[in-house]
């Protein structure tokens, strides 16, 4: 009765044992994971340990899909801040190779200059025309108004519907006046600043020739 007893005890010991190997023979290892990497050949490698510095890098699931990208060893991937900075001097470049390209010399910035002004002052003489206009306008619509008030006739809603509208206008062209006035010293302000930075680019460049034809009064340019 003792040895059944102690030869069971020892059979369900194997066989606990053999469940606990079964058990974990059918876990996956945890951490084991397959890397996919390209090398300087451009030959595609795979591999369950992380691979060396090479060109590009991926870590695959069961399946072979990609679960992440690895940036190259030794190297530390941009962060926001990096990537903005980057952007603003590749646009910066951008300008300054603009700037070269379309000036010669710092006269022609100034031609330009006193062409975009020229153009933005002849607007400002059109508004001006147009505004005296209006004004007088709403002048002898006023001179109307009175004549029918002092009459003690009925205003007729034709002169109250020009009058709203001449008043409009007038809010409009001086607005327009203003908007073009602040026009104007910003091309003044975004000129002197291609200049500057065009005579940081060319090591301080000498000045251009004396020409009259580059450095026109704001008067005489044509728009």
């Amino acid at each position: 009765m003792g040895y059944r007893e102690r030869a069971g005890s020892t059979t369900g010991c194997q066989r606990r044992a053999i469940l606990l190997l079964v058990a974990l023979w059918s876990i996956p290892a945890a951490h084991a994971e397959t890397y996919r990497w390209v090398d300087e050949r451009g030959r595609v490698h795979y591999s369950d340990t992380k691979p060396p510095q090479v060109t590009e890098q991926a870590v695959l699931d069961k399946q072979g899909r990609v679960l992440r990208k690895l940036p190259r060893q030794g190297t530390v991937p941009e962060t926001g801040a990096d990537e903005r900075v980057r952007a603003r001097d590749l646009a910066r470049e951008r300008e300054d190779r603009a700037l070269l390209s379309t000036y010669v010399h710092e006269g022609e910035i100034d031609l330009a200059r006193d062409r975009a002004l020229a153009q933005e002052k002849a607007k400002q003489d059109s508004l001006r025309a147009m505004l005296e206009q209006t004004h007088a306008r709403l002048a002898r619509i006023n001179a109307e108004f009175a004549g029918h008030e002092k009459a003690g006739r009925r205003i007729p809603d034709a002169l109250r519907e020009a009058r709203s509208q001449a008043e409009q206008e007038v809010v409009r062209l001086n607005d327009m006046l203003g908007r073009s006035a602040a026009a104007m010293v910003q091309t003044e302000a975004r000129y002197q600043a291609y200049r500057l930075r065009f005579r940081e680019l060319k090591g301080l460049a000498a000045e251009p020739p004396s020409n009259t034809e580059f450095a026109p009064a704001v008067g005489n340019v044509r728009p």
